[in-house]
């Protein structure tokens, strides 16, 4: 296991170049998005769902925590995030910037102890979306420029969209990693605030 862990970081470190890019632009988009919305430029009327739009119980815990991690993962990372990117290598930077957009609007409007409460999940899920992105952006390269992203290998597509995969499955082991800690911060949270 440890070694599985250590070839995704692996993985992850040979192209730290592009994980810092994209860590810069969903954290910058997300801070545009909430001067956007400080100034006015786009409003956000109400939240989308009701005053208690997260009732808990003690017994609905693990529920919730399945739920938000489903969601999480499957719906926002690996299906609009990483798959998009199979279709074209730029869809995913798309996606990942209108999330961004999004959290900074609605952030924008909470009072500070309720952001400061959300802050530990923000950081945790964005990272996980951030890899998700990685991810998708080498798939997409794969297929589309394989000098691009194996530079010096004289690999065909079909090759090194396999290898992309290979490299895809490393990456998505510490998405759900993080993403499974970000729900669980994100359920603490629920239930204490």
């Amino acid at each position: 296991m440890w070694s599985f862990l250590r070839k995704s970081l692996n993985v992850v470190s040979r192209r730290m170049l592009l994980l810092i890019v994209l860590n810069w632009v969903f954290f910058g988009v997300m801070i545009v998005g909430a001067f956007f919305g400080e100034a006015g430029f786009v409003r956000v009327l109400r939240w989308p769902v009701g005053e208690e739009a997260f009732p808990v119980e003690i017994g609905d815990v693990v529920l919730l925590l399945i739920s938000i991690l489903f969601n999480n993962l499957v719906l926002s990372g690996f299906v609009l995030v990483t798959l998009t990117g199979l279709g074209f290598f730029g869809v995913p930077l798309l996606f990942l910037c209108f999330r961004a957009f999004l959290w900074g609007l609605l952030l924008n409007g909470l009072p500070t102890p309720l952001f400061l409460a959300a802050l530990p999940t923000l950081i945790l899920e964005g990272e996980g979306y951030v890899l998700a992105a990685f991810a998708g952006v080498i798939l997409g390269l794969a297929w589309l420029k394989p000098r691009l992203v194996y530079p010096g290998e004289e690999l065909s597509r079909s090759e090194a969209v396999r290898r992309a995969f290979t490299e895809c499955a490393h990456i998505y082991v510490l998405v759900v990693s993080i993403l499974f800690v970000a729900a669980v911060v994100e359920t603490v949270t629920l239930v204490l605030v």
